[in-house]
């Protein structure tokens, strides 16, 4: 990803925060033919001591499974909040259009979990993640014993341990101050997404 430096999110944490806000992903991969293969699909992200591993699975009818063999290289891709910025909302003129967005970055080497107890463990795990805000939380133990079975044989399961993160805060950090206020106040007025309006603002810089 290009991210020039006044854009980059050099901190891990904030990285790894935005995945856990914002964890449907799309997972890109080169195959045989170096033609690129992805899916789209919600990540865990698991904290093992200093390393971070993302969780997924996939159906098995999906093809992409089979290039998780451990070597070969993949990226993740999150999208955190984003919009349109309008010139006419700066308090200078001579600006153009643009789009704002923060973006997240994660490489590494899928490898299938073969381990039946983990996979299951993990799939509850992630479906835990979604139903907790839920007022009568549905849980795997729902199923009767051979329907889970027959989730397990559609599903695979893996995970990928992050080598690399990139993270991008493109929020205007370049423009004037007054301008970027200019901005945000014009994003509020006309219903722009919310979290975006927040991480615009002059004083989220250093957060």
């Amino acid at each position: 990803m290009y991210v020039p430096p006044r854009f980059a999110q050099e901190d891990r944490d904030q990285c790894l925060a935005l995945i856990e806000r914002e964890p449907f992903g799309l997972l890109a991969t080169a195959g045989s033919d170096q033609a690129p293969f992805a899916t789209h699909l919600p990540f865990l992200v698991e904290k093992r001591g200093g390393e971070a591993v993302l969780i997924g699975h996939v159906a098995r009818a999906n093809p992409h499974w089979q290039m998780f063999d451990g070597t070969r290289q993949a990226l993740a891709i999150f999208q955190g909040p984003h919009g349109y910025i309008s010139p006419a909302w700066y308090a200078t003129s001579a600006k153009v259009p643009t789009w704002n967005y923060i973006a997240v970055h994660a490489y590494g080497t899928p490898r299938i979990v073969d381990d039946a107890g983990a996979a299951r463990q993990a799939i509850a795990t992630l479906t835990a993640r979604f139903e907790k805000a839920r007022p009568d939380p549905w849980t795997m133990s729902s199923l009767p014993e051979r329907e889970t079975e027959k989730l397990f044989t559609a599903l695979v399961v893996f995970e990928m341990p992050v080598v690399r993160l990139e993270g991008k805060w493109k929020l205007g950090q370049h423009m004037a101050e007054e301008d970027r206020l200019g901005a945000v106040a014009g994003l509020t007025r006309e219903g722009g997404d919310a979290a975006l309006v927040d991480a615009m603002k002059p004083e989220r810089d250093n957060v």
